[in-house]
């Protein structure tokens, strides 16, 4: 071996704990340019008068702003997150959705509501609108978007929309196809409501009872495996003759 080179293995250095000398914006960790910008600039240009109409209330406590909702639905809709469920996690996890909601997180629940309530009759238009704005700025392809065989994914499953049999009779017109798809988005949407009730995700934890101790358990388990390995067949050296 060449001097000055070892045998030994490295790896490079992983610590969870460390902390940044400047901590990023979450806008730095947005890539520029990119579709979710992009939606978020089309949503900002839109008339949404007819969706602030029905805020007809004042009082109570401060609700989440419209715009954000819609951003995160319809960008949700661009990526192939439609569930409720799905969207909140994102805007939990995702940095993209934390981006649109400015940190913010908003639950199913609210998502469910917002979309039911102030979206109903709406989202369709708002959906075309922003999705044909976006073609003609020549950031999508309306095809790529919505194709047949579309697979539409909810906590309880994944769902095949074909757009041939929602709209056999209107087979060359986009509208209607994205109208029929956020028909089914929302059948789904109440097929997920019915199994889940008013829980979240399983990830969260709401119904486990897993503690420390089950915790150590697991571990001593997989150690445990993780030390027979050596000795599987695969594992054990070549007697040479």
């Amino acid at each position: 071996m060449p001097r000055g080179i070892s045998d030994k293995i490295t790896f490079k250095p992983y610590d969870q704990t460390q902390q940044w000398l400047i901590p990023p914006s979450i806008d730095e960790l947005v890539p520029n340019p990119h579709l979710v910008r992009v939606v978020s600039e089309t949503i900002d240009e839109l008339d949404l008068e007819e969706i602030l109409k029905k805020y007809t209330k004042g009082g109570g406590a401060s609700r989440y702003h419209p715009v954000m909702m819609l951003k995160v639905l319809i960008f949700g809709y661009m990526s192939s997150v439609y569930s409720a469920r799905h969207l909140a996690r994102a805007c939990r996890e995702n940095v993209l959705f934390m981006w649109l909601t400015g940190g913010q997180k908003p639950d199913f629940r609210t998502i469910n509501s917002f979309r039911s309530e102030k979206l109903n009759g709406v989202i369709q238009e708002v959906l075309i609108a922003t999705a044909k704005m976006l073609e003609a700025k020549g950031y999508i392809k309306l095809e790529n978007y919505f194709v047949d065989g579309t697979k539409i994914e909810s906590a309880a499953g994944k769902y095949t929309f074909v757009w041939k049999k929602a709209t056999e009779k209107n087979e060359r017109k986009m509208d209607d196809k994205i109208r029929a798809f956020v028909t089914a988005i929302n059948h789904v949407s109440a097929e997920e409501n019915a199994e889940y009730g008013d829980r979240d995700l399983e990830e969260l934890g709401e119904q486990a009872t897993f503690t420390s101790e089950d915790l150590k358990t697991l571990v001593s388990t997989l150690n445990e495996r993780l030390a027979t390995l050596d000795e599987t067949p695969d594992n054990k050296p070549v007697k040479k003759n």
